[in-house]
């Protein structure tokens, strides 16, 4: 009897927690981004005399930026971005001076915004010149700051016919993320990332007649449209039924 009396407590219990509990998101900026669990920034250097001067800078070491861009050969971080891990005393700079990471709050398992403070899509989901767009498009200015929109693995990085530089991520219940058009894409293939950090820039890679990023959710395979799984975007000035696209 006590064994029933318990199992129901917990059922109970149960039912009166929350299905998704809140979290705290760190939003990654041009000032402060995260890769691999260091804090840091993505950098390009032309020269090593610039690439020595910027590690002195922030106060980190050779063997840090190595380890964390996964080589031991520095002339491979020389031309290309590479990832360059703060020092604790340089974030505690920057703090000091009011330099931070943006902190929002959503369900556990919520979608995010890939781009911040989104005003326009040039095109949703739906038919489009007689055949199915799968995502939205986002007119932003080149280098616009592209973030994962939930924590997941990097599936795919590279360049893929008329999408250009692509970044494709896969989360948890199925869903893969597609952030396409990109100028730069950051992370490689493998890694783990996490809600709210930056992995590519924005750029008009591929078929595309200008500055966006093209977004696409997708549930074992089957394309979904970001608009009944993002949040409510007060910006967009439009509510999501009149953005619907079903021609």
């Amino acid at each position: 009897m006590r064994k029933i009396l318990t199992g129901v407590l917990i059922f109970t219990l149960t039912l009166c927690l929350p299905l998704f509990a809140e979290v705290t998101v760190l939003l990654d900026n041009e000032h402060i981004q995260e890769y691999r669990g260091k804090v840091g920034k993505w950098m390009r250097f032309a020269t090593k005399n610039q690439f020595d001067a910027e590690i002195a800078r922030i106060s980190t070491t050779l063997p840090e930026v190595l380890r964390v861009n996964g080589t031991d050969n520095i002339r491979g971080l020389i031309g290309s971005y590479s990832f360059i891990p703060y020092s604790e005393k340089y974030c505690k700079d920057l703090e000091a001076g009011g330099i931070k990471r943006e902190a929002i709050t959503c369900k556990e398992d919520q979608f995010i915004w890939p781009v911040k403070n989104v005003a326009l899509l040039t095109s949703v989901f739906g038919i489009r010149w007689g055949k199915l767009h799968e995502g939205l498009d986002m007119p932003s200015p080149r280098g616009t700051i592209v973030l994962a929109v939930k924590s997941g693995k990097v599936v795919s990085v590279g360049y893929a016919g008329g999408y250009g530089k692509e970044i494709r991520i896969e989360h948890r219940n199925n869903f893969i993320t597609r952030y396409a058009h990109n100028s730069v894409n950051y992370v490689k293939e493998g890694d783990f990332v996490k809600q709210g950090q930056v992995i590519g820039l924005v750029g008009s890679s591929g078929n595309s007649t200008g500055s966006h990023l093209h977004f696409e959710i997708r549930s074992n395979g089957i394309p979904l449209d970001p608009l009944d799984l993002l949040p409510e975007n007060e910006l967009l000035h439009v509510k999501k039924s009149r953005l619907k696209n079903w021609k």
